[in-house]
């Protein structure tokens, strides 16, 4: 049912994404209140449902990835709520002070990295899209 004709590896890479994605979604759950303050401030309209669609592909496309239903879908979610994380939480390159500069380029090009991977996970679900 659940990863029907996927290797061991590639079982694991996907749960290792999902656990990512979960993981550090359920952290942001505890920092809501946070997050919906900074879109506000960044003029993102209706910023608490925007934090909760957010927090919808996050989840969805982490359990979809994980359990491998529909995965490469799933994937599709994590690379726009990705790419959104990345403009809106990462902007290192407006940053003056150095450490912080320093931190948010590396969450930056971590979640390039992250992107790749989905990628990846697309072209091996969808190969028919890429021939």
């Amino acid at each position: 049912m659940f990863h029907q004709g996927s290797s061991t590896i590639q079982i694991a890479g996907q749960v290792c994404i999902a656990a990512f994605f979960l993981l550090i979604g359920l952290r942001n759950l505890k920092l809501a209140e946070n997050h919906v303050r900074k879109f506000a401030a960044l003029g993102v309209p209706f910023p608490r449902a925007f934090l909760w669609a957010g927090f919808a592909f996050q989840f969805a496309g982490g359990l979809s990835v994980g359990l491998d239903v529909q995965a490469a879908f799933g994937a599709c979610l994590l690379i726009v709520f990705t790419i959104l994380a990345n403009v809106l939480f990462h902007r290192w390159w407006q940053l003056e002070d150095p450490v912080a500069r320093r931190i948010h380029m590396n969450y930056f090009f971590n979640n390039v990295g992250n992107i790749g991977g989905l990628l990846v996970l697309i072209a091996l679900r969808w190969p028919v899209l890429w021939c």
